[in-house]
């Protein structure tokens, strides 16, 4: 004989909220189409950073080639969620329910693809502020190991958000002592880059030191927000928290990067960096004086 299964043991069962909230077919829609905007922008500027990489100095080529390999991962992970979200409801009547018995939706392949982008991203920096070989080997690897286990611990303690808040709460913080230890990493790197940058960027770093704390601060935000309650318009407010943090910290990071090292190159003296700037006043200065 099958014993009854307690609310609690069911609940986390079914892993996140998303599995346990009736949604409105407005709340179902805006849902779809976040899904949707995410993994398209990701797919829409492979093409974008392959083509920048030509621009460049032949040493910074790889960030944005690296920013592509970001965009196929990313865009391909969340194309999956996209098909999960819409496999996990049925229509019923005007809304749509959830089907625990047959097909569940998780945020587990975000966190899957953060465990293989995260460390690119972070390495990406280094790099484009041409930090000597054997310094970037050793800052990449000490950027890395603090996110992949911010990564790894935050994704077994966002089980736990749909019963008891103790396992979600607990493994959050582990995982936040994790992520303080990878910006004091990352704001050793921007205080080399500062150092390290032509006079005419070096705010660059600095803003950039600014952009990062904002736009990773969005995932700690997004990952306790169950705790507000288990309704429809948290499930989509999460997702898109999500989607913005993630075309944010990489689609636009990229993007600022490749601006930068564009500029760098241009003063540099690379001729092509220099021509595609032409329309500003530093791309002029610097075709100028190399009478281009």
């Amino acid at each position: 004989m099958q014993l009854p299964v307690s609310p609690e043991v069911a609940a986390n069962a079914v892993g996140n909220i998303e599995n346990l909230v009736t949604l409105t077919s407005g709340q179902y829609t805006m849902g779809s189409l976040i899904l949707m905007v995410s993994y398209g922008a990701h797919f829409a500027f492979i093409l974008y950073f392959l083509m920048t990489s030509m621009q460049l100095a032949p040493r910074y080529r790889i960030v944005p080639i690296m920013s592509a390999i970001v965009m196929a991962s990313a865009g391909l992970s969340l194309l999956r969620e996209f098909t999960t979200w819409q496999d996990a409801y049925t229509l019923v009547g005007a809304s749509y329910v959830p089907m625990q018995g047959e097909s569940i939706f998780t945020n587990a392949f975000r966190y899957g693809n953060w465990t293989i982008t995260v460390p690119i991203l972070l390495t990406q920096l280094p790099i484009a502020f041409a930090i000597s070989r054997p310094d970037l080997h050793k800052r990449a690897i000490r950027m890395s190991i603090p996110a992949v286990l911010m990564i790894w611990t935050g994704l077994y303690g966002q089980f736990g958000e749909t019963g008891d808040f103790s396992r979600l709460n607990i493994w959050g913080v582990i995982s936040t002592i994790f992520f303080v230890w990878l910006i004091i990493e990352v704001r050793g790197v921007i205080t080399a880059a500062i150092a390290n940058s032509p006079p005419q960027l070096v705010n660059w770093p600095k803003n950039l030191w600014y952009y990062f704390l904002a736009t990773w601060g969005l995932y700690p935000i997004a990952y306790a927000l169950p705790q507000l309650g288990f309704t429809g318009d948290i499930v989509v407010v999460r997702q898109l928290l999500f989607s913005i943090a993630d075309i944010s910290t990489k689609l636009i990071y990229g993007i600022i990067l490749s601006r930068y090292l564009l500029r760098r190159s241009a003063l540099e003296g690379y001729v092509p960096a220099a021509e595609a700037l032409e329309t500003s006043p530093l791309g002029a200065k610097v075709a100028s004086q190399r009478g281009d």
